[in-house]
């Protein structure tokens, strides 16, 4: 049916050439964020009052969707809100692809009602979702929320799909374009460190050798000895630090973003403690999401807190491994301090750790040493 524009315009034409500029230029961005988000201000500002993404949520067992970018809210209220399958106007949608709306949310009759106090928070009385699909799979869902009565017709349903489909293409480009961009980093990182074996970690292994036929030949000075066997032992920790930069260079990406990011966490408690933390990575090739990284990072955070609160350690070591066989990243923070009390409930830190873990399928167990000391560990599914 046809239907009058949701926000009164003074030149739909105008306002459509625009949209459709609008448009050509999502599909230049190579980041998905920065086009799922003007997507969402490309309807607010021609079809709504309220928009957001719903995005597949890699930390949700039930394989749901999450709200994202949302664009034209008043509260909080959706905020990262989680739509189990099947759910509301957006879980339907995303269950089948295809373009849903209804014109009264509360009287609804062909969706469930799991979100009515949500929508009710927002002033939303009408909604519209479609499915952003891309070679047969559906990346999200774009949904229009609309604050005042009426209906939607062809006309909104159309511009809707068509902001849905150039925003499929745009994000189609943005992962293209990362993952071409991470193959090409890491390529370049591996050549270089490749290089730096064949150069520097000859040179090395020359100077030692070297030094080291010195030292035979120096016979009795002591002096002389004292300086070789120094610049020897200086030869060695360069080549360390040489397998260690090639290590890191040779490292995927997910790998190397963690690794960072807890190499600082470590530096940071040292700093703040005195007492050393060491980082051990006994993998390089990780496959990790976002999520289960930023998981993973709080979580060490966590324990290292626990650890200057309660521990009394003279060192903490943080390693991170992988499991093959489930496919599981194990990530382990061991303390030599006085151990664990046997009985003393967890505070809402490691509670609330535990939770985060447990939602992406992973535990969070604490195990005392009977000689002393204490190993937090987290497995997560990679």
């Amino acid at each position: 049916m046809d239907e009058p524009a949701p926000v009164p315009r003074d030149d739909r034409a105008a306002t459509l050439r625009g949209l459709v500029r609008e448009h050509a230029g999502l599909a230049a961005f190579a980041d998905r964020d920065r086009a799922w988000r003007a997507c969402v201000d490309v309807v607010t500002r021609t079809l709504g009052d309220v928009a957001w993404i719903a995005e597949l949520d890699p930390d949700a067992p039930d394989g749901g969707a999450v709200l994202r970018h949302l664009h034209g809210d008043r509260t909080t209220t959706l905020h990262a809100l989680h739509i189990p399958p099947g759910h509301g106007l957006t879980g339907k949608v995303f269950d089948l692809a295809r373009a849903e709306w209804v014109d009264d949310y509360f009287t609804a009759a062909r969706i469930t009602h799991t979100f009515d106090t949500h929508i009710a928070d927002e002033g939303i009385r009408r909604l519209l979702a479609v499915p952003v699909v891309a070679d047969g799979r559906t990346l999200g869902v774009l949904g229009v929320g609309v604050r005042t009565d009426g209906a939607f017709g062809s006309v909104a349903v159309g511009h809707a799909t068509t902001v849905a489909d150039e925003v499929a293409r745009a994000v189609e480009v943005a992962d293209r374009a990362r993952a071409a961009r991470d193959t090409a980093v890491h390529a370049e990182r591996s050549r270089l460190a490749a290089e730096l074996h064949d150069s520097v970690g000859a040179l090395l292994f020359s100077i030692g050798s070297g030094m080291a036929g010195l030292a035979e030949s120096a016979g009795a000075d002591p002096v002389l000895r004292a300086r070789l066997d120094q610049l020897r032992s200086q030869a060695a920790e360069a080549s360390t630090a040489l397998r260690d930069s090639m290590r890191t260079l040779r490292a995927s990406p997910a790998a190397l973003e963690l690794a960072v990011a807890l190499r600082a966490d470590c530096t940071a408690f040292t700093e703040r403690t005195g007492t050393p933390a060491e980082l051990i990575m006994l993998d390089d090739d990780l496959t990790l999401a976002p999520t289960r990284r930023d998981i993973a990072v709080t979580a060490v955070r966590e324990a290292l807190h626990n650890v200057e609160k309660h521990a009394g350690a003279h060192g903490v070591v943080v390693s991170v491994g992988r499991r093959r066989t489930p496919e599981r990243l194990t990530v382990a923070v061991t303390d030599d301090g006085v151990g664990i009390t046997p009985g003393r409930p967890h505070g809402i830190g490691l509670s609330t750790t535990a939770e985060a873990v447990a939602r992406v399928g992973g535990r969070l167990t604490v195990d005392g040493d009977p000689d002393g000391g204490t190993t937090w560990r987290i497995e997560l599914p990679c």
